[in-house]
């Protein structure tokens, strides 16, 4: 159904057209940038989305780049685990294409990287993000009041969990 492979020059141009989006960028974490430009993208390829440690890939379906997600690593007493994360072009929401990335990504991490336990923070007002969290069998850990201010706004954060068995 969806392929998840790493990023290429080619992907410029759909990554700035899906992300340059304020629906998408929403709930995202203060890094990502609205507006989405080239620029942006530029950077993100060549060298942020492997920074620190970070594994990040594009989801692909059907041939196409349809979306982005992928961890990253925690340091030193929690360097079991890495944070995850995911977004899909608001054109291919819907579809079960975000679970279908997060259980394949979930089970590459757990089997290669050898990762104890990967988490999400998600915004409160993101539940589509939070069921396909549930779908693929994260578990809610805990709700941190006013976490986050964005955008003028206090938001809490939803903090699921899944361990390596």
């Amino acid at each position: 159904m969806i392929t998840l492979r790493d990023y290429t020059q080619d992907d410029i141009e759909q990554l700035v057209a899906l992300a340059n989006n304020n629906n998408v960028s929403r709930y995202m974490v203060a890094t990502f940038p609205y507006p989405y430009t080239r620029s942006d993208a530029l950077a993100w390829i060549s060298t942020d989305s492997r920074a620190d440690g970070s594994i990040t890939k594009v989801i692909e379906y059907q041939g196409q780049f349809v979306g982005s997600i992928g961890i990253h690593p925690q340091a030193g007493w929690k360097s079991h685990s890495a944070e995850i994360g995911y977004w899909i072009g608001e054109p291919y929401w819907g579809q079960g294409l975000a679970t279908a990335a997060l259980a394949q990504m979930t089970e590459q991490v757990f089997a290669d990287l050898k990762y104890k336990k990967l988490f999400a923070p998600v915004l409160g007002p993101n539940q589509a993000s939070r069921r396909v969290l549930e779908k693929c069998a994260f578990q809610l850990e805990g709700v941190f009041k006013q976490e986050v201010y964005k955008d003028g706004t206090y938001f809490d954060v939803h903090h699921y969990a899944k361990y390596n068995p």
